[in-house]
């Protein structure tokens, strides 16, 4: 231990007085065994063809690890520096903490880097291998900074089951988040084929272009009462509590007519609580469809009233999670089981104490996901099929000796499913987005709720390693998948929360439609009409142009500029009122 801390201590050194500079050529393995001793290992760069520095531990050297910490002699920094730290969606921070631990957990990890910028290197460094199994860690001692992965390696109940490696992208001397999010768009474009730009795919799906257009709404017709402090249990077909409607399949019909009336030609619906059970009440099931709201006839209906008012409309449900009162609960045969041979849940919702639902078993063992994919499809639904937080939640290990897949083979079933719904609902929709996904999926409801996360945070008086949040994702996917920027941007919106919509190029959303919220939906679609043919254009570039102030720029050539302060801003010749935004046209 007090070896490796002094070779530790060497590294950073070198590294804090520019010595490695962009030549970045070295890493420190640490590898912290189950009975807590730790063993570090020198790691030389491997140059790939990209130009990254591949840093690589060897699954065979890593089988009896707690956790593997791979540290880029690069990733360090001092307090009082220039530069930050980003990660995850856009998450940045300012080297100003003197000590302090910020660790993204692996099941929040949806894309797979970080970067920096000190006055030594800027870079992007991507992780690979065991893609699913690792936080992203800072440490900050004494005022020295450390950001590097950790591989929870024993907590996958199988061991390494492969090579782990950091690879790091040195990036030009000045360069930032605009810089790493494109090196990202290049690696992962790089990577995966399926990554393309709506515009490309809707060659083949034309609907998507309508989409693009379209404001989303959802509507949740039929659901069981819910109490998160009483209702965290195993539910029976005799205990569950009883299904309400909310809003009857004729009564939505009735108010998407309405909302046609008002002007608002192009919108997207979502039905979520149709399936039995209601809202996530009996899931995975899905039949028969619920009677509280009207039934199938009723459904049916509803699905063509809406295709006759030219809106796009699919259904939401639930493949993520499995309740004990669903019919397809097997004895919980369909769960996710974990080390300790106990079926691991996730939360409790309309249904009860919520199990992970293994992927393997539900799509080859027992087959009941695809069958009921194609049932579902045969309703008449069209446009962009929604699986509840599928595309959100990182994939379940199951350690049943029936069906036991590790995160990487449960992968593949996602991604099965987001073909199957593409050839069955002409799209796939889900919110937040792994980056394995990005690929196969047309929108997300929201990025992340990051955002919502800090302001609870500032609420509750604790100070955030996270100084603010930029466009990361958007620079690298705004143009492939279409988004809202996070849950505070969701719904009628106050005019700071729609700012912050516009300078993230956000897609409205809204949770339910009514006479309460007409007004406000109609709002924004006026606002989405001058704007949403930048849906289909990549963010090229994000600048602060000085406090509360941005310039975003467009492929086409575009620029929006947000003033969020409360006096007029000006730059480029172009002057913003307090607290509003400006889109100048390259037309």
């Amino acid at each position: 231990m007090r070896n490796s801390g002094l070779f530790l201590a060497g590294v950073l050194a070198s590294a804090l007085s520019g010595v490695a500079g962009t030549d970045i050529v070295a890493a420190t393995a640490v590898i912290t065994s189950t009975n807590g001793t730790a063993r570090t290992v020198q790691l030389k760069a491997v140059v790939q063809p990209d130009g990254g520095r591949r840093f690589t531990v060897k699954a065979a050297d890593a089988q009896d690890a707690k956790w593997v910490d791979v540290k880029a002699d690069c990733a360090t920094a001092k307090t009082g520096e220039d530069g930050y730290w980003i990660s995850q969606r856009g998450a940045l921070g300012r080297f100003t903490r003197e000590s302090g631990t910020w660790n993204q957990a692996r099941n929040w990890a949806t894309l797979p880097y970080f970067g920096m910028k000190t006055p030594r290197v800027s870079f992007l460094a991507v992780m690979e291998g065991m893609r699913f199994e690792f936080d992203v860690r800072i440490e900050v001692k004494k005022g020295v900074w450390n950001m590097f992965p950790r591989w929870r390696v024993a907590e996958t109940g199988i061991g390494a089951y492969e090579d782990m490696s950091v690879v790091v992208y040195p990036l030009a001397d000045g360069a930032g988040y605009n810089e790493m999010a494109k090196e990202f768009r290049r690696y992962k474009n790089a990577r995966d084929p399926e990554i393309r730009p709506l515009k490309e795919r809707a060659k083949a799906r034309p609907h998507l272009l309508k989409l693009a257009r379209s404001v989303a709404v959802r509507q949740q017709c039929a659901a069981k009462p819910f109490n998160r402090k009483t209702d965290a249990i195993d539910f029976t077909p005799e205990t569950e509590h009883p299904v309400r409607c909310i809003c009857s399949f004729d009564d939505a019909l009735e108010r998407l007519r309405k909302m046609k009336a008002m002007g608002m030609d192009d919108i997207a619906v979502c039905i979520a609580g149709w399936q039995t059970g209601g809202y996530d009440g009996r899931a995975p099931a899905v039949f028969p469809v619920v009677p509280e709201a009207g039934g199938e006839e009723g459904l049916r209906r509803l699905i063509k009233g809406a295709k006759e008012l030219g809106y796009i409309i699919d259904a939401q449900d639930n493949y993520t999670d499995c309740y004990t009162v669903s019919p397809l609960w097997d004895n919980g045969n369909i769960a996710c089981r974990g080390l300790d041979g106990k079926l691991d849940y996730n939360g409790s919702w309309c249904g009860g104490k919520a199990y992970n639902l293994c992927l393997r078993n539900a799509w080859d063992v027992q087959g009941f996901m695809p069958r009921d994919l194609r049932r579902t499809a045969d309703l008449g639904y069209w446009g962009c099929h929604y699986i509840d937080v599928f595309t959100a939640a990182f994939p379940y290990r199951c350690l049943n000796p029936a069906h036991a897949a590790n995160r990487n083979e449960q992968m593949q079933y996602q991604i099965k499913a987001a073909k199957l719904c593409r050839e069955l609902f002409g799209g796939f929709s889900s919110e937040c987005c792994f980056d394995h996904l990005v690929g196969y999926v047309d929108y997300i409801n929201y990025a992340t709720a990051m955002m919502r996360g800090e302001r609870r945070l500032k609420a509750e008086g604790k100070k955030s390693f996270v100084d603010k949040i930029v466009p990361f994702w958007e620079l690298a996917f705004h143009d492939v998948v279409l988004a809202n920027p996070d849950k505070v941007t969701q719904e009628v919106l106050k005019q700071p929360e729609n700012l912050i919509l516009v300078e993230f190029g956000g897609r409205p959303i809204f949770y339910h439609f009514g006479d309460d919220n007409m007004p406000g939906i109609k709002k924004a679609y006026d606002q989405f009409l001058s704007l949403r043919h930048l849906q289909l254009e990549e963010m090229v570039r994000h600048d602060e142009l000085s406090d509360g102030f941005v310039r975003v720029k467009y492929g086409n050539g575009d620029v929006i500029y947000v003033n969020h302060t409360d006096k007029p801003q000006s730059a480029d010749g172009v002057t913003v009122s307090p607290m509003d935004f400006k889109l100048v046209s390259a037309n």
